[in-house]
């Protein structure tokens, strides 16, 4: 069960004589929930952003014009590779 910033906010603890302060325990999980807020749509922006990109290279290979060979540069080809 994944944890969601929601469910970090509403988490509550039981008490115990001589626990953990409760302000400080409330302070350290606010800190937590902001950072993770954070992280979440830093990832949210950063799929977005690579999802513009893809789309832009596949726009720009897509509209690229293809090279056609034909015999003749074939044959000139082969004759550059081979080595004596």
């Amino acid at each position: 069960m994944p944890v969601t910033p929601l469910k970090l906010g509403i988490r509550f603890f039981s008490t115990k004589f001589r626990g953990y302060d409760k302000d400080q325990v409330d302070e350290f999980l606010d800190k937590i929930l902001w950072d993770y807020e954070e992280l979440i749509r830093y990832k949210d922006e950063s799929e977005d952003y690579i999802k513009k990109l893809e789309d832009s290279l596949s726009a720009f290979t897509n509209d690229f014009p293809k090279r056609q060979v034909t015999n003749e540069q074939k044959q000139e080809t082969m004759n550059d590779s081979v080595f004596y």
